[in-house]
């Protein structure tokens, strides 16, 4: 029995790195992991990966978490398909300091990127 047996967790970026570390071992303690990219192919191949090894994940990509209706899809389709959330692992973004309070939407389009906007490429989920 692991830790997380029951349990949903929903995980951004799970195309590589942390994420996809994550994912690996949410799914290895018993959580239903719902992931999501903006690399359709990597996503689905850790997935794929964790469905193998015995473990439950599904992910959804592209998601790109800079765009407000867009995260909220995900999180809407994620409910529907797993039936809630229990745990939510949000690893995609870049940081950005600074009270919470004082945030613009500028401020949550860039800690949702790779890159400044500038440079226009988005890190998903």
């Amino acid at each position: 029995m692991g830790r997380l047996d029951g349990k949903v967790a929903l995980i951004t970026g799970t195309a590589g790195g942390q994420g996809a570390a994550a994912a690996r071992l949410f799914a290895a303690e018993g959580a239903t992991v719902v992931g999501c990219d903006l690399d359709a192919e990597r996503a689905g191949a850790v997935a794929d990966e964790i469905a193998a090894g015995s473990g439950a994940m599904s992910a959804d990509a592209p998601v790109d978490l800079a765009d407000p209706d867009a995260a909220a899809a995900w999180v809407g389709r994620a409910v529907a398909r797993a039936g809630g959330i229990d745990v939510l692992y949000n690893n995609a973004s870049a940081p950005r300091v600074g009270p919470f309070e004082e945030m613009t939407w500028e401020d949550w389009r860039f800690t949702s990127s790779s890159r400044p906007p500038t440079a226009r490429r988005r890190v998903g989920c």
